[in-house]
């Protein structure tokens, strides 16, 4: 896979530190963007939630009444993973190259999904994603800021390279790529709180 070392680095903690990250993930989910996502889109369609990790928001998408299919390239994650979904569709791949079928999915979930992606490549993975999106909501969180994979200590993962981004940045690739209905917000941090506020994004996708 051509991917970048730093992302990779990224990955390996990930492996190292999976159950740990679940762990602290346990008690600050997005019940209300959950809720929100699953509002929109149609009953039976199926949902990508590509960047699952160990699949603490999977769970609450499943929950809520939608189909989710879980990817993520760290297979540590996706053993956790497997282990609170037994029976549920998990696939490890790169973002950038998933084995769907065009518009197969009828919602699209990002929750820090780009973290460790150069940023010079976040506008064509997610061109690749919304192929495989035929219409139907759009999520997307990463943190606030100006870092192209920087070196970062995470208080679970260790040593990680993160990349981020502002308000406008995300609202601008995201309204390039005809996300329609589009509100743009920040939030603290699930782990950190305050100390490294998340740009959070909604809106809606059609063809």
């Amino acid at each position: 896979m051509d991917l970048d070392e730093r992302t990779l680095t990224s990955v390996a903690a990930y492996d190292d530190h999976a159950r740990a990250y679940q762990e602290s993930l346990r008690l600050r989910r997005p019940v209300a963007d959950v809720r929100r996502f699953a509002a929109h889109a149609r009953r039976g369609d199926l949902v990508l939630d590509a960047g699952c990790g160990p699949a603490n928001d999977l769970r609450l998408l499943r929950d809520a009444g939608v189909h989710p299919v879980g990817v993520d390239l760290s297979l540590g994650a996706l053993r956790e993973a497997r282990m609170l979904l037994p029976r549920h569709p998990l696939v490890r791949a790169p973002l950038g190259k998933l084995p769907f079928r065009p518009r197969s999915f009828g919602g699209l979930w990002l929750s820090g999904s780009f973290n460790h992606l150069p940023r010079d490549a976040w506008a064509a993975t997610f061109a690749a994603l919304l192929e495989h999106l035929d219409r139907g909501p759009v999520y997307f969180s990463c943190p606030r800021g100006d870092r192209d994979l920087a070196a970062f200590s995470d208080p679970v993962l260790g040593e990680i390279f993160v990349s981020a981004e502002d308000e406008a940045g995300v609202e601008k690739m995201l309204v390039a790529h005809g996300v329609k209905d589009l509100s743009v917000e920040l939030r603290p941090d699930p782990i950190l709180d305050r100390r490294r506020p998340l740009v959070v994004a909604h809106g809606t996708f059609s063809r």
